[in-house]
């Protein structure tokens, strides 16, 4: 942390009372100190996404940028990054690790519900959005936490419906979902009119299936499914 803190200092990001500043790949990131991890699969999609030169990527639900940290780590040569976040306090956050790690991208404070962005304007979409209907086993006291593991401003048939208005013709889709709710992403993707085109399941680090990873598009057929122990950063 006092790294962390030191490389925030050099570069004039502020870091406010309750945060930390943690490693994050080959950079750090501002987070919570209480609170979930920054999504510890960010550079597992970063890796599968099929991310080219000159693409412009959007976000949805972008929290505090994890995503598009290790998108901008492993595929820097996009044209455009913009992440939207419905919580102020987070897409702040957010702006200030694209400061921290001279990452560029944009943040704006925005609904996926009523997605700020012209259609058919991006070719690759990503999303790590909520797993679990409001009201779902335990939810968090915490409004943050809860909102990031409960369908409180949106669920995963909002996120892809979203995706399918932002995408560009032949644009891909990349979500990050618990895996054992796996059919409510597909039948999601499917009523947005997206076609899933690749699945992979990743372990945890007691060696089972914990999350997955979803290719889908507008276009295409045939299915990839592959399976990858837990690498984390």
């Amino acid at each position: 942390m006092r790294r962390g803190l030191e490389h925030a200092r050099t570069r004039h990001v502020a870091v406010a009372r309750g945060e930390t500043v943690a490693p994050f790949g080959d950079g750090f990131i501002v987070r919570d100190a209480r609170g979930f991890a920054p999504c510890p699969w960010a550079f597992d999609l970063a890796r599968f996404a099929p991310a080219r030169p000159g693409d412009r990527v959007l976000d949805l639900g972008c929290g505090g940028g994890a995503l598009l940290l290790a998108l901008a780590q492993v595929h820097p040569e996009a044209r455009l990054r913009l992440g939207v976040e419905l919580d102020a306090r987070a897409a702040d956050q957010a702006a200030r690790n694209a400061r921290l790690n001279d990452a560029r991208y944009a943040v704006v404070v925005g609904d996926v519900r009523a997605l700020p962005v012209p259609p058919r304007a991006f070719d690759l979409v990503v999303s790590n959005p909520p797993f679990y209907p409001a009201g779902w086993g335990r939810q968090s006291g915490d409004a943050r936490v809860a909102g990031a593991t409960h369908a409180l401003a949106g669920d995963v048939a909002d996120f892809a419906r979203a995706a399918a208005h932002a995408l560009a013709p032949h644009g891909r889709a990349v979500f990050v979902f618990d895996a054992g709710h796996l059919t409510a992403l597909l039948l999601a993707l499917d009523a947005a009119g997206l076609v899933t085109r690749a699945l992979r399941f990743l372990d945890d680090d007691r060696g089972v299936p914990a999350r997955v990873l979803a290719l889908a598009g507008g276009d295409g057929g045939g299915l990839a499914v592959d399976r990858r122990p837990f690498a984390g950063p």
